[in-house]
């Protein structure tokens, strides 16, 4: 066991002998021993590896949302291309039983939509703080997801969301797509994919895409997802 040797006044060490006297403690030595162990018990991130806040580590990482960010790349993928026209948002169905009825898609009125990849939880939460904005704008909504998003990354009651998101829109009569990760971080894409995989089917759209009619981009969106035999899809459009 590691020893740990310090001064200290006069005044704090008699306070000590009163408490080892009247306390359950054998010697000042426990007492502190006891003392400290308590304190990195309840210190938080700084005694125990930066994992349970959401706050800088010395190396300059946020573990908090590189667990999120885990999460969301273990989640069922998810495809988004944009057409002249348009947006599809596509996802594989995956149900454990045919009484099931699971969507990764979920609409956020008539002209948008969006595809989560993560804990269903927390796009849910995201999805019904948007809806009861009702955004009217692109910029509107995507700000009203980015909002909620930061909040769960800076305050320190929340944690940072386990899920990314596919963001589709055509509320300013334009088709458009966002990537928003669990930090808050948004990127505009004209193909995108989120979830399992997510690094190779990327591969696939940057290297097969073009800016075509609604069927094509639906075509592109089943190949990055490898042709799933049973899959959803949601188109935008303008």
């Amino acid at each position: 066991m590691t020893e740990i040797r310090t001064a200290i006044p006069e005044e704090i060490a008699r306070y000590l002998d009163s408490l080892v006297r009247a306390g359950p403690f054998a010697s000042k030595a426990e007492l502190v021993r006891a003392a400290l162990m308590a304190y990195a018990t309840t210190a938080g991130p700084l005694a125990q590896g930066f994992d349970k806040e959401t706050i800088l580590a010395p190396d300059g990482r946020i573990y908090q949302l590189e667990y999120a960010r885990e999460a969301a790349l273990r989640g069922l993928p998810a495809v988004g291309v944009v057409y002249e026209g348009g947006v599809v948002l596509a996802a594989p169905l995956q149900a454990k039983s045919k009484l099931q009825r699971v969507s990764k898609i979920q609409r956020i009125g008539e002209h948008a939509a969006i595809a989560s990849a993560g804990l269903v939880a927390d796009a849910d939460q995201a999805v019904r703080h948007v809806r009861q904005a009702k955004p009217k704008t692109t910029d509107d909504l995507v700000g009203e997801f980015i909002d909620f998003f930061w909040r769960h990354t800076i305050e320190r009651t929340k944690r940072p969301l386990g899920v990314a998101l596919l963001i589709a829109s055509a509320l300013d009569g334009e088709s458009r797509l966002f990537y928003l990760d669990p930090s808050a971080a948004l990127v505009e894409y004209a193909a995108a994919a989120i979830g399992e995989g997510e690094k190779d089917r990327f591969e696939v759209l940057e290297r097969r895409y073009r800016r075509g009619k609604a069927k094509e981009a639906e075509a592109l969106a089943l190949d990055a997802l490898g042709k799933p035999k049973a899959y959803e899809a949601v188109h935008i459009p303008v």
